[in-house]
């Protein structure tokens, strides 16, 4: 474009020449010389002013898309959302100009996109002197930057995760298929990724705290002398606690030969709220209460084999189970991460969301009983739970509570206000937590979800009504974990 001015300066520097060289009708020619480069300069003025315009808009046009295009990197509809972007911003004709590009340039190696567009626009003034188009050009690169992450995949196993997701298959391969996505868009093209970390966390009436995978042979058992303290659950003193071969959590007794790997909710119903560690991390002291450990649950609580009977049955019913699968602690191997989530089949049980929100907690944080992640890293990282439920808290015969707040719904107000305590002391540990209200529409649960999340809405809160939603609000939060900048 500049050198369309610089011979616009030239041409009017002949003309001075000629001017000033003839002497006839002097002062018609000092109006003439004068007239000649304003006229010109506005002319010039005016046709340069619009390519800026356009080269504004064109450069914020291809912003917007890269920006689009970053978000869905991965994704099917990446080009298609580039392009929808770009014409959005820069609809065709802009300024009677003509486009060509947005021409795009991918590489998913380093997870970046350059875009490059060239707009020709026709000019008012400047064809009187030969120059009938002026062309501008512009560009852009943006590059999705993936900050230190660890996340936990909370995923409710409970019964009705069995039924229909409403858009094909059941609600628990629907959560399959979008927790998939979601990690595959969090690693990229990466095998591993050093400075990202992907653990899960199935629950349902209560939490299976084995290690998924690993088999639990009670001769392989061992104890561990600690400090004196009070047992909160019998009462009397001791000094040991016991660890299973294939759980870091530590328990109160030894667990039975038969131990499904589930252990009660650290909470005591007498009345005394201080008696509660249910909503805290690792071993705690609090008044009336010692919480060294958490209690296994035996055939007090789990079904007596071969029956759907145990201890706690009243009346004939069947105990709530204990979850198939295990906790899968933070990894930064893909695939490790991908056989976690495929692992995910036949949900049974009833819904304990505390349960499940407070061992995800547990399992992002460098303290015990799991340790896998970084203590005082010195680098920025960033926490986060995406919690994932279609049902109500209700109780269960032998759940995380014993039953102590009743069976079915009645339970839920009880273990609402619970759910609620924990959500807040997990906010303020600084944990972001995404909830998903799955399929139910409850109006109730969902307000009570809209306080568990770190917002009432996207990105943090999402109904997904069916299966199709479900995979759309999980790639919508993989990519707000995606920090996507303006490399230039």
């Amino acid at each position: 474009m500049w050198h369309v001015i610089d011979d616009f300066l030239t041409q009017l520097n002949t003309i001075k020449r000629r001017l000033l060289l003839d002497e006839r009708g002097a002062v018609m020619v000092f109006l003439a010389f004068a007239t000649i480069p304003m006229i010109g300069f506005v002319g010039v003025g005016t046709d340069v002013a619009r390519a800026y315009l356009v080269k504004s808009r064109l450069s914020s046009a291809l912003d917007a898309a890269g920006l689009a295009g970053g978000r869905s990197f991965f994704a099917a509809t990446r080009d298609a959302d580039i392009d929808m972007f770009f014409q959005a911003n820069f609809p065709t004709g802009y300024m009677g100009s003509t486009l060509e590009g947005p021409t795009k340039t991918i590489d998913e190696e380093s997870e970046t996109i350059h875009l490059y567009a060239r707009a020709t626009i026709p000019t008012s003034f400047m064809h009187l002197l030969g120059h009938n188009e002026l062309t501008v050009d512009a560009s852009a690169e943006v590059v999705r930057k993936m900050v230190a992450l660890d996340v936990v995949l909370s995923i409710d196993m409970s019964g009705s995760m069995n039924w229909s997701s409403g858009s094909g298959g059941s609600r628990i391969s629907a959560a399959r298929s979008a927790a998939t996505e979601l990690v595959s868009i969090l690693f990229g093209g990466d095998t591993e990724k050093d400075f990202l970390n992907i653990g899960v966390v199935p629950w349902a009436g209560k939490v299976k705290v084995m290690r998924q995978g690993e088999s639990y042979d009670s001769a392989l058992t061992t104890s561990q002398a600690v400090d004196a303290f009070i047992n909160p659950v019998t009462g009397t003193a001791q000094s040991e606690v016991w660890f299973a071969n294939n759980s870091p959590v530590a328990l109160l007794s030894a667990p039975e030969p038969t131990w499904s790997g589930c252990v009660f909710n650290r909470y005591l119903h007498d009345g005394l709220p201080t008696s509660d560690a249910d909503a805290l991390l690792g071993p705690v002291e609090v008044p009336d209460a010692d919480w060294m450990a958490w209690e296994p649950i035996g055939f007090a609580g789990d079904p007596f084999p071969g029956s759907g009977k145990c201890a706690m049955t009243v009346g004939g019913s069947e105990c709530t189970r204990c979850p198939y699968y295990g906790i899968s602690p933070l990894d930064n191997v893909k695939q490790d991460v991908l056989d976690a989530i495929s692992e995910l089949q036949s949900p049974t049980g009833t819904t304990n969301i505390p349960a499940g929100l407070g061992w995800a907690w547990r399992a992002l944080k460098p303290e015990a009983p799991f340790t896998e992640a970084v203590a005082d890293p010195d680098y920025d990282l960033q926490r986060a739970i995406v919690l994932l439920t279609d049902g109500e808290n209700t109780g269960g015969v032998g759940d995380g509570y014993k039953t102590v707040f009743g069976r079915g719904t009645p339970a839920g107000p009880e273990m609402n206000a619970r759910l609620l305590a924990l959500a807040n002391n997990i906010k303020a540990d600084g944990v972001i937590i995404y909830v998903i209200q799955f399929a139910n529409s409850g109006g109730a649960l969902q307000q009570l979800l809209k306080d568990v999340a770190s917002g009432p809405n996207s990105p943090y809160y999402y109904y997904a009504p069916n299966g199709d939603a479900l995979q759309q609000v999980f790639r919508e939060i993989a990519n707000h974990l995606s920090e996507l900048r303006l490399a230039k």
